[in-house]
């Protein structure tokens, strides 16, 4: 038990997990928020029938200790487990919607690939480890796997996660399980061949794809109800320190004294009135690239869709020259996302691919998206529900250099003792990601 106070700036999953352990731990824990509701990017909206994701759609458990907390907050009820059709995963190519291989022997079958590449890729054990320690997502895979596999598997999963290209990211930090298998097996296919064991020891488990039954804002909301001191509506606009305690202010008035300060603030809106840093510390920590996205949330009546929609959804290759990063089939993912008579798509536009289109307005956005859905699953008619979702700062893109960033955060910390930053800025950008540095921060502290 402890008697520490701490801070947390920031109700997001990262914030509200580690305020979470902490006060377990018995620490008196204080949580700002500046919105009127807890969840951060999370957010699900439930109306006539449609239950909408404007944030993650998904929650990939293959972490024990993840998936241990999430059955510690008791929603052993509200978990869903997503279909078996979320298992296939396309991939446009030539204008038609591919199956992604999950297998060797589909690999080897597969239309979405060449015998030239498939034959490519077969080298890969014989390709030796790159001696770039900072090397590009784009430069890793096109000297291990090849061009075509660039282009149409890493070119649109980069995409899908990041809302990035791979030419500007760094394998080690948006990928660093591919960046290990290098690096200690000397091959993709080794690792995935001779690395079982280390990742059971690591505590991966079985990989299972979930949300719940209310959507994926029930997981923040839930810990939010468990919490003590969720001050929502408090903007935290400075924070200062004396005498080894922090005072936290806020738009509503002065909170203080704390031991710690966690902060989660996104690096984007960070400022030298805000947070201990200089001039040249801020420039280098918003070199950070968060592209810009738009989301739209589409319904159509199943008769008016050709495609059975049987699968997790669809990406598309820069190659292709879409309008669209690609879209989720979200109510083939989990039942109750639609009415029965009806599909919902959530479509991705805009990223670091095309920027200028996520910045256009809704009914242009809808035009061009349904031009491609018309092409790729022989969509027809209007659509009887909408939403636009528009990220302006979407997801922070772990760029070649992010040492500079990381080494910027550790600075800062050290310069200031009891000032501690978490977030998907650090350590990964998925929500088991920001669950594990939560719950690792608190263990930190504690």
């Amino acid at each position: 038990m402890t008697d520490r106070r701490i801070a947390i700036a920031g109700a997001g999953i990262t914030g509200l997990t580690s305020a979470l352990k902490l006060e377990e731990r018995g620490a008196a824990v204080t949580v700002f928020e500046r919105k009127g509701e807890p969840g951060g990017s999370i957010k699900s909206v439930k109306e006539k029938g449609w239950l909408a994701e404007y944030g993650p759609n998904t929650l990939l458990l293959k972490d024990r200790s993840v998936a241990e907390f999430i059955d510690s907050l008791g929603l052993a009820g509200e978990k869903v487990i997503a279909n078996k059709e979320a298992n296939k995963r396309f991939i446009v190519k030539d204008g038609k919607l591919e199956p992604l291989p999950v297998s060797l022997t589909k690999a080897l079958m597969t239309g979405l690939f060449s015998t030239k590449a498939k034959l490519r890729f077969l080298k890969e054990p014989f390709i030796s480890r790159s001696k770039n320690r900072d090397q590009t997502v784009a430069g890793f895979t096109e000297r291990r796997l090849g061009k075509e596999f660039l282009d149409y598997a890493i070119n649109p999963f980069v995409a899908g996660i990041f809302a990035g290209r791979p030419e500007e990211l760094s394998l080690r930090h948006a990928f660093p399980a591919m960046d290990h298998m290098e690096q200690r097996y000397g091959s993709l296919i080794r690792g995935a061949l001779f690395g079982k064991k280390e990742r059971k020891n690591r505590g991966v488990t079985a990989r299972q794809l979930i949300s719940f039954g209310n959507g994926m804002q029930v997981l923040p909301k839930t810990i939010a109800e468990k919490l003590n001191d969720l001050r929502l509506n408090h903007e935290i606009t400075g924070i200062e320190q004396s005498d080894d305690q922090w005072t936290v202010l806020t738009q509503m008035g002065s909170f203080g004294p704390f031991d710690d300060v966690i902060f989660t603030i996104p690096l984007y809106k960070w400022t030298e009135d805000l947070l201990p840093v200089n001039g040249s510390e801020l420039k280098s920590l918003q070199s950070a690239n968060y592209p810009r996205l738009s989301v739209l949330l589409l319904g159509y009546k199943k008769e008016d869709i050709a495609h059975p929609l049987d699968g997790f959804g669809f990406l598309v290759p820069d190659k292709e020259n879409r309008n669209i990063l690609g879209a989720l089939f979200s109510s083939t993912l989990f039942h109750g996302r639609a009415p029965d008579n009806a599909h919902l798509l959530t479509v991705f536009m805009g990223g670091g691919r095309q920027p200028e289109i996520a910045d256009k307005e809704g009914e242009e956005l809808l035009k061009l998206a349904e031009e491609d859905l018309r092409d790729l699953i022989g969509l027809k008619g209007e659509a009887i529900y909408k939403d636009l979702v528009y990220w302006p700062n979407s997801i922070p893109n772990y760029h070649v250099g992010y040492d500079e960033v990381l080494d910027t955060l550790k600075s800062i910390e050290e310069r200031n003792p009891g000032l501690r930053f978490a977030g998907n800025f650090r350590d990964g950008i998925s929500v088991p990601d920001c669950i594990k540095n939560g719950l690792s921060l608190a263990g930190e502290i504690l």
